[in-house]
């Protein structure tokens, strides 16, 4: 009898337990929200943008937070994650805790980075950088090649106004290979009118005429969001023939 009431009671609190912890999991709500492709997405909700150009890219976001994930190869991806919010000197945002028998910073080209893995391979590498903190993470293990190759394609997201400051240096064929919609380079024409539509919304010129060029890091997710509202509805007549009825006044 008394065997029953206590295996009754046990039955009892295992399932309370259990309600408890489901309860507490359901009252929190995943942050991440999945963007599939969708880069303008992630950075909507990240708050800040990360114009990597990478080929069969899946995008998520969560605020203050974004993360891109590629294939580095055939046979290995990488999942980037960027932030701004941090304030530690090398925070792990990786969101990988595996215990790597290696933990250390390495010195590669100068830059420096913490790097987490075994005596073959990196697995989890973090890093700051002037623009924001960064951490890339692959599975299958990373040599000190792809951490420099990864460190290009974010130097080249990050800094993309460094060789393209002067247009006036640069042809109508340099101008239309800068554009950038969607991660893919398209021709843009040259555009000297600022339009009164999107200055009304909010968006500043140097934003516009940097997005022209495929240079819209320096842009906020709305800008982007505004800017190409405003090439896919067409919302001036002609926006491109400089007058005063479509141009902003400076």
């Amino acid at each position: 009898m008394k065997k029953s009431f206590y295996l009754s009671v046990f039955t009892i609190l295992i399932f309370l337990l259990t309600l408890t912890v489901s309860k507490q999991a359901q009252a929190i709500p995943n942050p991440w929200i999945d963007c599939g492709d969708d880069i303008y997405c992630g950075a909507k909700k990240a708050g800040f943008n990360l114009p990597i150009r990478v080929a069969n890219y899946s995008v998520r976001a969560m605020d203050g937070m974004l993360e891109i994930k590629f294939p580095l190869d055939r046979k290995r991806s990488v999942t980037l994650r960027k932030t701004q919010k941090y304030d530690d000197k090398m925070p792990n945002i990786s969101g990988v805790y595996i215990n790597y028998p290696i933990n250390k910073a390495i010195n590669i080209d100068g830059i420096v980075y913490n790097v987490r893995g075994d005596k073959n391979k990196f697995y989890v590498v973090n890093f700051v950088a002037e623009t924001g903190y960064y951490s890339f993470y692959s599975e299958q293990g990373l040599k000190k090649s792809d951490i420099q190759y990864i460190y290009k394609l974010l130097s080249e997201a990050e800094a993309p106004r460094r060789q393209y400051d002067e247009k006036e240096n640069l042809t109508i064929e340099e101008l239309q290979e800068l554009m950038r919609v969607d991660g893919i380079v398209e021709p843009v024409f040259t555009q000297d009118c600022f339009p009164r539509t999107l200055q009304k919304k909010g968006v500043t010129k140097d934003c516009f005429e940097r997005a022209n060029l495929g240079q819209d890091s320096i842009c906020s997710a709305s800008e982007i969001r505004m800017i190409r509202e405003y090439y896919k509805k067409g919302q001036d007549k002609d926006p491109l023939n400089g007058s005063d009825e479509f141009c902003a006044v400076d």
